[in-house]
């Protein structure tokens, strides 16, 4: 128990007999839930991990080409970290700091701690005072020197903290309100001969800090009182565990998720690990959460790695985020025969596609096509164009 409780009890007692209301956990050390953070993290965390699993492909000329480039961003990206660390590091710091700076040092990728940006409106930005672990760099970076990732104008975990923190506090709130009706409470009665002793003070501390603490604590206990102390347990109030504050802290922390789902485009179901209809739902989380932030880097790093005349002659960087689901052969094997049957993707395109290693055979890198594919021409209907003149 810290002083200040005892100077706050001593302000009750003064002069005369005293009555002190007392539970167990009022000496306690209280600890505050933080479900924000939970959540948020919660929620970057599976962003992350997602995107982690991506593959980072490259082309040369419009043909899928596995170089240095490719090395790097899905092997290697630093001598101290594999990619899926580097990725994982990545996308926390840009979505907890909603921008991330990436330096191109010799073969390696640096994810900067922090830095400085000064924005122009012709000429490039430039970073400096970047810092990455214990490592300063003393240099001003311009923009086309670096990769830097920014998601929008608008701070999205900073919005979400003013707009959760009512929550955070009413889920406090209700956890005290919880811990309250499930605690033992009682009477101690202090008459003016026990307050008037010149011990008091030491006495009362070592009463309230350690023999009340432990008898509270304790399954069965027995707690010797001094004479001018009597204490007085109410039993009724014990044994009371209300289940009104479980479902409050239930809903309100669902609210949480939810307000935090729909700040990062996750559905809130899927952060809060719910099964049901769980193949439209991660679609959707795909579809809007997932594919923006890789387009971002994508556009990024093309323009970073490539430039302009390379992307326009078919030499560029793009990440397959259809890799994130987990392919079962069986459930898929009807859609993989169409797939080859409609001369969409060879053999080895899609065992790539599943995680298997391609064959790299002329005939499995071929595309065939079933004879029931026909030109309209062949089944003897006629066709006809129609000309609209302007009137």
């Amino acid at each position: 128990m810290s002083i200040g409780f005892i100077d706050w009890m001593k302000s009750f007692l003064g002069v005369g007999g005293t009555t002190v209301n007392m539970t167990s956990t009022a000496i306690s050390s209280e600890q505050k839930l933080n479900i924000e953070l939970f959540a948020v993290f919660s929620a970057i965390n599976l962003i992350a991990s997602s995107v982690s699993k991506c593959e980072f492909k490259t082309y040369a000329k419009g043909i899928e080409f596995k170089g240095d480039n490719y090395y790097k961003w899905n092997i290697e990206p630093s001598k101290n970290k594999n990619s899926s660390q580097f990725q994982q590091e990545l996308i926390t710091k840009l979505l907890f700091n909603n921008e991330v700076l990436v330096l191109p040092i010799g073969d390696q990728l640096i994810i900067a701690d922090s830095f400085y940006q000064e924005e122009f409106a012709i000429a490039e930005n430039t970073f400096s005072s970047i810092t990455s672990g214990t490592l300063s760099f003393n240099k001003t970076y311009n923009m086309s020197d670096v990769y830097y990732y920014k998601l929008g104008n608008t701070d999205i975990r900073a919005l979400l903290s003013n707009l959760v923190k009512g929550y955070n506090d009413l889920l406090n709130m209700s956890v005290d309100k919880y811990d309250q009706s499930g605690g033992r409470k009682g009477i101690l009665d202090i008459d003016s001969t026990a307050s008037g002793n010149v011990n008091f003070q030491e006495k009362l501390e070592n009463l309230m800090n350690k023999r009340f603490k432990t008898y509270f604590e304790s399954r069965n206990a027995v707690l010797p009182l001094e004479k001018g102390y009597k204490y007085t347990e109410n039993g009724g109030e014990a044994s009371k565990k209300s289940t009104s504050e479980i479902a409050d802290i239930a809903v309100i922390t669902k609210e949480i998720f939810e307000r935090t789902g729909q700040a990062f485009k996750i559905p809130p179901s899927l952060l809060r690990g719910d099964i049901a209809d769980i193949v439209a739902t991660t679609t959707n989380y795909l579809t809007f959460c997932v594919d923006p932030i890789c387009c971002m880097i994508d556009e990024e790093n093309i323009r970073k790695n490539y430039g302009k005349p390379a992307f326009l002659a078919g030499n560029y960087m793009r990440i397959d985020t259809t890799t994130i689901r987990h392919i079962d052969l069986f459930s898929i094997s009807e859609a993989f025969d169409k797939l080859i049957a409609s001369g969409g993707y060879s053999i080895d395109d899609l065992r790539v596609k599943a995680g298997d290693v391609a064959l790299n055979t002329p005939w499995s890198r071929q595309h065939v096509i079933t004879k029931n594919y026909q030109k309209i021409e062949s089944l003897g209907v006629e066709t006809t164009t129609t000309t609209v003149t302007k009137q």
